[in-house]
């Protein structure tokens, strides 16, 4: 159930899911290289029911579909590791040994996927682990199977970010993409089909623009920490999702950077022309990581 490595291929995956403040449910069709957002629902809500996760598959269309759902940032955590040196069938143990005083809940109570981080050659191997509290990925399933619906895998946000960088990137170059929501930011590097790094960016207590300079100066040191460590890997540009007062952060991101910055217009990725509150900034950046998950191939 907890899958979250399948590669951006095509866009026969719909979405239902939780997201800020409520669910969505989305369903892309079309050509895969900038697919149309076909089917759309959105219900603000405290929390997932099966009568909510029903009505919204039947209005976006999504029944009969595989489906994809996002865990919340707070259930899960990610951790970039030295690849065991062991056989296939002995790596979720020592992946569990290796990473078990990394997280901050019990081993025991985790689930974990991984995705492999490409290095220089010579160098030891390295990989992406996501491990998440088995509860709370009970808790996302539940409603789902209560209301009979076909969840196929639980993803992340990070990968999400990957579906959408993998868009962006020029050939051999890496890529930044950051989402911030105006208390939360999160900031992945891609290359290629590969997530590199991940960080998320603490923006409570902070507003104006002392909000914007700590965000710039956290995505600084994570670029500066990204160069350092996978200096063979050039990196293009930061871009920086749909948001309120975007213009404004990019433009501070670009006094602290050492890299471009552009803000990410979402129609070169998706046709979205047919869904009215898709064109509004904030409504892009509440189901920002949903288009993402959207991507993924379907298992």
């Amino acid at each position: 159930m907890f899958l979250f490595k399948s590669r951006a291929h095509t866009a026969s995956h719909a979405v239902l899911s939780p997201c800020p403040g409520g669910a969505v449910a989305l369903r892309l069709e079309g050509d895969p290289g900038r697919p149309r957002v076909a089917g759309f629902a959105l219900r603000d809500s405290p929390a997932l029911s099966p009568d909510l996760l029903a009505r919204l598959a039947r209005e976006a269309g999504l029944r009969g579909l595989p489906l994809t759902a996002l865990l919340e940032p707070a259930a899960y955590q990610t951790v970039v590791i030295e690849a065991p040196n062991v056989p296939d069938d002995e790596l979720p143990s020592a992946l569990r040994w290796k990473i078990k005083d990394l997280i901050n809940f019990h081993i025991d109570d985790a689930v974990f996927d991984h995705l492999p981080v490409p290095g220089r050659a010579g160098q030891p191997a390295s990989l992406y682990v996501v491990a998440a509290q088995a509860l709370a990925v009970r808790a996302l399933a539940l409603p789902f199977h209560q209301a009979d619906l076909p969840l196929a895998a639980i993803d992340v946000r990070e990968s999400a970010q990957r579906n959408l960088s993998v868009r962006l990137a020029p050939e051999n170059y890496a890529v930044a993409l950051l989402h911030f929501d105006g208390e939360f930011g999160l900031l992945t590097f891609t290359f290629a089909e590969d997530l590199i790094l991940s960080r998320r960016i603490e923006g409570r207590g902070a507003a104006g623009d002392f909000l914007f300079d700590r965000v710039a100066m956290e995505a600084q040191r994570s670029v500066d920490h990204f160069e350092r460590q996978y200096s063979w890997l050039p990196l293009a540009r930061l871009y920086l999702a749909p948001m309120p007062e975007s213009a404004l952060l990019a433009r501070k991101l670009g006094e602290y950077l050492p890299v471009g910055c552009e803000v990410l217009d979402l129609n070169r990725l998706f046709e979205m022309a047919g869904v009215e509150s898709l064109q509004d900034e904030r409504m892009q950046n509440r189901v920002f990581h949903a288009l993402g998950a959207a991507l993924r191939e379907a298992p």
